[in-house]
């Protein structure tokens, strides 16, 4: 009894843990790898080829196959080892093994070996494009939730704030300093930044349900992720970005995504040359090694002399009669594993097969191929082309954001000199509440601006050094 109290106190003990871990970006995006069904599916399908791949080289070889039969027959029937008619009932049985094996049928084994050699290494590669689709959407959902906590952060401290103003507004407003008017604009105020306050709340909430549904996380235990108290010095690890050029070399020429459409082009070239090879002459080699057994087959046990039967008679006068000793035989059937020695039969063939006429169904075939070819190469074109405007859209959004964020600081440090400037003329009575509360708007606004001009360039800044080869990290 104390032993399970004891796994169950470490039980929960190691449950409140790790419900109070922090989880990095690394963390959340290497549990996701490990739990995406998505990667386990393509993984699947990367097997599937792998194994295809080895059936093609395994049909090089030739097939071996053995069989055996047991037959009865009935009626007038020609038994197959003594070929002779019987009227009884026959028992047979067979054994044999044959073989079979293709010497050439327009080198489509070989074809067929490179293209699933091709489709097996795209396989592998599309499996790591799709672990990189889930790294970078964990990425994403990550950043955003912490733009969302910071951003409760922001919001928070502006309540607290009208909070202390609203407190000091009816210490103001009793002493008859302020009018009412004053009081409940601010009232209202602090009233519209709670309400901003839960709608932040809730898309954070909504969030992190997105982000632990991107990792398959388990919802029955928390989920805590690090939240830096400031993103800057983290942006100015990201600064050093290369020109955009090196970005595209590295990317076209490492990336799985081009490489897998190459693999693909691959595979089509080689199916397209295997549809060809039906219009060439095929030629394959035949083995047969077999024996068998019938109940016809009898052999003489032993016999006895009745007499004499006449043959024939001579040309002579008078003539003789040419006569034979007549006997009665006694038969059994032969052992069944005499017959097995006795029926042995061997035989070796090669059949050669010219294709003339199939009702055009090789050449639809090869039109098809062609047609899947071209598929192929627009693929490739078409991923290039998309890699592409995915690196320069991320690169030129750096740029932009990190002009942004220029400006957002500059606007926040002016807005946040305007507000306090306001604040003190509005606790002199110099200026109303509505002017006053437009400022905070306005100087919140910034906070918020600056907090999502900076998310958003570190965003930019982890993309462009994914498609560098870097990994997803702060």
């Amino acid at each position: 009894m104390k032993n399970f109290f004891l796994l169950i106190f470490l039980f929960c003990f190691s449950i409140n843990i790790f419900a109070q871990q922090e989880w990095s970006i690394e963390q959340c995006i290497n549990y996701g790898v490990q739990n995406s069904l998505n990667i386990k599916n393509q993984a699947l399908n990367a097997e599937i080829s792998k194994a295809n791949h080895l059936q093609s080289k395994l049909a090089l070889l030739p097939d071996i196959n053995a069989a055996a039969t047991h037959s009865y027959n009935y009626g007038k029937v020609v038994d197959p080892f003594t070929n002779q008619f019987s009227l009884d009932r026959i028992q047979t049985n067979n054994f044999y093994l044959a073989s079979s094996m293709v010497l050439f049928n327009g080198l489509k084994l070989l074809n067929n070996i490179k293209e699933q050699m091709s489709n097996a290494k795209a396989a592998e590669l599309l499996l790591k494009k799709t672990e990189n689709d889930v790294m970078l959407n964990i990425a994403t959902l990550y950043l955003q939730v912490i733009f969302d906590s910071l951003n409760i952060t922001t919001i928070n401290q502006q309540v607290i704030l009208s909070e202390q103003q609203v407190n000091r507004a009816e210490i103001l407003y009793e002493s008859g300093s302020i009018s009412e008017d004053n009081l409940l604009n601010l009232q209202a105020q602090l009233a519209s930044e709670q309400s901003n306050l839960i709608t932040a709340q809730g898309r954070y909430e909504l969030d992190m349900l997105a982000l632990k549904q991107a990792m398959y996380y388990n919802d029955s235990i928390p989920l805590r992720i690090k939240i830096p108290t400031d993103l800057q010095p983290i942006i100015d690890k990201h600064t050093n970005m290369p020109p955009l050029d090196s970005i595209l070399f590295y990317a076209y020429n490492n990336l799985p995504d081009i490489k897998a459409a190459e693999w693909q082009l691959q595979a089509a070239k080689y199916s397209f040359r295997a549809t060809k090879g039906n219009f060439s002459p095929s030629l394959s080699l035949s083995l047969s090694y077999g024996t068998g057994y019938s109940t016809a087959s009898k052999e003489i046990t032993d016999y006895e002399s009745n007499g004499f039967d006449t043959i024939g008679i001579t040309t002579g006068t008078p003539p003789d009669y040419v006569i034979s000793p007549h006997f009665n035989y006694n038969y059994q059937t032969i052992p069944f594993r005499n017959q097995l020695n006795d029926n042995i039969n061997q035989s070796i063939g090669f059949n050669l097969q010219i294709p003339i006429f199939n009702r055009g169904i090789y050449h639809n075939q090869c039109q098809i191929g062609k047609i899947n070819l071209q598929i192929a190469e627009n693929n490739l074109e078409q991923t290039k082309l998309s890699l592409r405007n995915v690196i320069e859209q991320a690169y030129y959004d750096m740029v932009a954001a990190q002009k942004k964020l220029d400006a957002s600081n500059l606007y926040l440090k002016a807005q946040k000199i305007a507000y306090e400037n306001q604040q003190d003329r509005f606790e002199l009575g110099l200026l109303s509440s509505i002017d006053f509360m437009n400022s905070k708007n306005q100087y919140t606004q910034a906070e918020i601006q600056l907090l999502q001009a900076s998310v958003e360039l570190l965003f930019r800044y982890i993309i462009l050094d994914f498609y560098q080869g870097k990994s997803l990290s702060l």
